[in-house]
């Protein structure tokens, strides 16, 4: 006799892989001794307790955590590129969904962190940088910011911003029939919210109007510590809602999601999505998994109703020192293999690409990478969608 907990365990990773039909216990044997695995908070060998411990993120319920209270793929058994879930779908014959009719699909996502570079806190800080980069001898870094400082008596003249190409995305996006998904902060409460509150404060309507007159799809950037308290992410909601309408999904800013802890608040407001699970400090799948899915429920031992979006590859994972430092040449190799995966064995995931790496004179290059994935995506037989696209689609093969 087959737990019921376990067989609601069981069933619900067959069927975050599309296995509707797979009997448990009788296609797929049951194994009690990888179950009392599970419960110990130990990795099973057996495929469907082991996806069981991946999607739901066992090894997080106890695991460490970085100085923002995030779990680092570096403490994970997980190797992210390799997702078990997906080789599991294939052991099993079962077919990945298409999106759209094609094979993969990419979901294009940019967050809103700081819209207006050359506000007077952002100038004061950049003039302190490029103090520290002289003293260090760091010539290389100095002459940029140095360039850059030298830039903004001319954009002060111009009224415009080296951030605020919201414009120019939206533009290339829609010459290539591209919609993408723009989260949004409604508001600020910490220090890594981003250096001048009041500023984004007084231009989000602007921004908010922008992007939906270049018809892409606005969510909500819930601030730091909207991870940690619901009421906040609850009172941003209805913040951006007045500017925006109707917000179907979110994204915790500094990636602060823990699926053991903080997905009731998205569940509880009624968002059809969010966005935010994927590693800081890696590319690659935090779940294993590389389709949309509805995560665990710890407190109701069931799937919530809402959908998560993998998270797979972010440009500041890619581009900053602390995590893999690469330059966005060196980066197009990775971003070509992840595509490659995808293409192979499907998947429905998110790429993230911050809207202030779109400026051509301060981008280096990091804006032509960005267009470089939408182009190998469609070279590959994939598509390019917004959250709210794949979302919805999922949904309705979620059933």
């Amino acid at each position: 006799m087959i737990p019921a907990a376990v067989e609601r365990r069981a069933r619900w990773v067959l069927d975050s892989i599309g296995g509707f039909d797979v009997g448990f216990g009788d296609d797929v044997p049951y194994v009690p001794e990888a179950w009392e695995k599970v419960d110990r908070g130990a990795r099973p060998a057996d495929p469907i307790a082991a996806g069981f411990y991946h999607l739901a993120r066992v090894e997080e319920r106890s695991g460490p955590r970085d100085r923002h209270n995030r779990f680092a793929a570096e403490d994970s058994c997980l190797d992210p590129l390799d997702p078990p879930l997906e080789r599991l779908r294939e052991s099993l014959g079962i077919e990945p969904p298409r999106w759209q009719g094609a094979r993969f699909a990419i979901v294009l996502t940019h967050d809103v962190d700081v819209p207006w570079r050359w506000t007077r806190i952002g100038v004061l800080g950049a003039a302190a940088r490029l103090k520290q980069q002289l003293r260090r001898g760091e010539g290389r870094h100095a002459l940029r910011t140095g360039r850059a400082l030298a830039s903004v008596p001319i954009h002060k003249v111009r009224g415009t911003d080296p951030n605020w190409r919201f414009e120019r995305i939206l533009r290339v996006e829609r010459a290539r029939g591209l919609r993408s998904t723009f989260f949004v902060m409604a508001g600020h409460g910490h220090p890594a919210d981003g250096p001048a509150p009041g500023s984004y404060e007084r231009l989000r309507p602007r921004l908010v109007e922008t992007l939906l007159s270049g018809e892409a799809e606005v969510g909500l950037h819930g601030s730091y510590l909207a991870a940690e308290d619901a009421s906040r992410l609850a009172t941003e909601r209805a913040r951006l809602e007045e500017l925006a309408g109707p917000i179907r999904g979110q994204r915790y800013h500094y990636l602060r999601v823990d699926p053991t802890a903080n997905l009731n608040a998205i569940a509880d407001l009624g968002f059809a999505y969010d966005a935010s699970l994927g590693f800081a400090d890696a590319p690659g799948f935090r779940a294993g998994i590389s389709q949309p899915f509805r995560p665990w429920n710890w407190d109701a031992e069931a799937p919530f109703d809402f959908l998560e979006i993998p998270l797979a590859v972010m440009d500041v994972t890619l581009a900053e020192p602390r995590y893999l430092g690469l330059s966005a040449a060196g980066a197009q190799k990775l971003i070509d293999r992840i595509v490659d995966l995808a293409a192979q064995r499907g998947g429905g995931f998110a790429v993230l690409w911050h809207t202030d790496r779109f400026d051509p004179v301060s981008a280096r290059g990091w804006d032509r990478l960005y267009f470089h994935l939408v182009a190998t995506v469609r070279e590959r037989g994939g598509v390019c969608l917004s959250a709210g696209e794949l979302a919805a689609e999922a949904a309705a093969w979620k059933r």
